[in-house]
């Protein structure tokens, strides 16, 4: 006989012959056949399991699953309740399975609980590899946006002072060469101070829950950053236009400032310098009520076939000829995509560049 004597035979058969995982047990949970599939994957015989319960193979840790599946299946009949546990092997190692407990104890040709699963355990393996990685890369990062803040804190007191103390040094008392000594000396402070700031709003980034949103006229912001270049808009004759057919965007004011000053920055940095420079703001608002920001200029472009996918990379720059860290156009993106916008760019080699932004979901007024 293939089975416990009150098990069908001809069910028996069926399970042998779709070499399903299956466990038939008792109402209080004593094991009266396993399926020859079950021998070969944990390596008991069908004798050995006849000796145990339920809850002597089962995971300690996983009697409360075990015990709420089987309180919930004795509730009801023909209804499978799902599980997933760990079973002990020969070796006693713990296999993690999954399946449903099917209640049987009234059918006369079964009259017991038939739990059929499947094995996934290296499902689980996978998965408890990944939070683990995902814990590491999260410990990681908690330290790095720590040096981060120690080494933007640490470093700004000091180099404003040395900012201070290069700026009233009285250079008609050295020379010539020493002037120029001084003027490198500058130059290196100046590109120290802008990394600091790009550290700070890197990490400035990650602390979404501390940016505020307010209703910002885009107009008064960019007039404001404008008023920063006014010094190279007057001796380049830079062309500025700006045109909306609305006012506001639902944003927050630094974001559109730092943005807005990267995008003008690198027009003014790659402008093409066999002609005038021009910068278009247009500022439209689509049949969603987004708010979408086009900001173009005509100047050197760039290949995007060649480098579409690096653009907004930390550190990628396209054009060696001028002073940069490639910083500006990944916070730029980090600061519109952290507040749900979107950016993306069209571009050609020797006529310009146009950056486009969608405030999504934010109502201009």
């Amino acid at each position: 006989m293939i089975g416990h004597i009150g098990i069908n035979n001809e069910f028996l058969n069926f399970i042998e012959k779709s070499q399903e995982l299956t466990f038939f047990s008792t109402q209080g949970g004593d094991i009266i056949h396993v399926s020859s599939a079950v021998e070969q994957l944990f390596g008991f015989s069908r004798a050995e399991y006849t000796r145990f319960n339920m809850r002597t193979i089962v995971h300690p840790e996983d009697l409360y699953l075990l015990e709420s599946s089987q309180e919930k299946i004795l509730l009801t009949t023909c209804l499978p309740v799902n599980f997933e546990l760990r079973y002990i092997n020969k070796q006693g190692e713990y296999e993690w399975v999954e399946g449903t407990i099917t209640n049987f104890l009234d059918d006369d040709s079964i009259h017991a609980l038939v739990y059929k699963f499947r094995n996934i355990t290296s499902r689980k393996i996978n998965e408890l590899e990944q939070q683990l990685a995902i814990k590491e890369l999260s410990r990681l990062n908690q330290e790095l946006d720590q040096l981060v803040y120690i080494i933007s804190h640490n470093l700004r007191t000091p180099l404003s002072n040395l900012t201070g103390l290069i700026n009233i040094l009285d250079t008609d008392l050295l020379d010539e060469y020493n002037i120029g000594i001084v003027a490198l000396f500058k130059t290196a402070i100046n590109r120290l101070n802008e990394t600091i700031v790009d550290l700070t709003h890197m990490l400035n980034l990650k602390e979404k829950n501390g940016v505020n949103l307010a209703s910002i006229d885009v107009r008064e912001i960019f007039e404001k950053v404008c008023s920063g270049f006014t010094e190279q808009i007057e001796q380049l004759g830079i062309k500025l236009t700006y045109q909306s057919d609305c006012s506001h965007v639902i944003f927050n004011k630094s974001y559109l400032e730092s943005i807005l000053t990267n995008l003008l920055s690198n027009a003014i940095k790659y402008r093409d310098n066999n002609r005038l420079l021009e910068v278009n703001v247009n500022l439209i608002k689509d049949e969603q009520h987004n708010c979408l920001l086009s900001f173009s200029d005509n100047g050197l472009g760039m290949d995007l076939e060649a480098n579409k996918q690096e653009l907004f990379g930390l550190h990628q720059r396209f054009h060696s000829h001028v002073n940069g860290n490639g910083i500006g156009l990944y916070i730029t993106k980090s600061q519109i995509t952290s507040l749900g916008g979107t950016i993306e760019v069209s571009s050609k080699i020797n006529e310009g560049t146009t950056f486009s932004i969608t405030f999504k979901g934010q109502l201009a007024c």
